[in-house]
Formats: structure tokens, C-alpha cells, sequence
């Protein structure tokens, strides 16, 4: 007989645990770049920039900020 798929101590599925834990560092990663473009994006209207050199710099950043905080919360194998 087949053994029945080992529950989380919750009662969920250990792959709903993984699906909701993945798409929560996706939101993270997304709020974070918008976050940070807006940001730039309001401080090149502020200053009246010609070339949006403030949105170029805050979205660059957040990318790398981003792709920082998922190697880190990435399991360790």
C-alpha cells in the first residue's frame, strides 16, 4: 500500500508550504523594484531631470538589492 504524503505539523501539504513561501519572495522581490523605481521616478520630477537619471539608479539598485535578498533567503542544500 501506498503511505499517505507526509503532512507540516499545520496539516498542509509540504508543497503548499513551498508554493506560498516562493510567491511571497516574488511580492518581495516586485514591492521592492516598484518601491525603489517610483522613488526615482518622483525625484527625477522633482528635480527636473532631462534624462531620468534617479529612476535609472534606484531600479538598478533595487534589482541587485532584490536578487540579494532571495540568495539569501534561499535554503541552504
Amino acid at each position: 500500500m501506498k503511505e499517505p504524503r507526509s503532512n507540516n505539523p499545520d496539516g498542509f501539504p509540504k508543497r503548499s508550504s513551498n508554493i506560498l513561501k516562493y510567491s511571497g519572495m516574488a511580492m518581495q522581490m516586485l514591492g521592492t523594484i516598484l518601491v525603489f523605481t517610483y522613488a526615482g521616478y518622483r525625484i527625477d520630477l522633482w528635480q527636473q531631470n532631462g534624462t531620468p537619471v534617479w529612476t535609472l539608479v534606484l531600479s538598478l539598485a533595487s534589482i541587485g538589492a532584490s536578487l540579494y535578498l532571495l540568495i539569501r533567503n534561499m535554503p541552504k542544500v
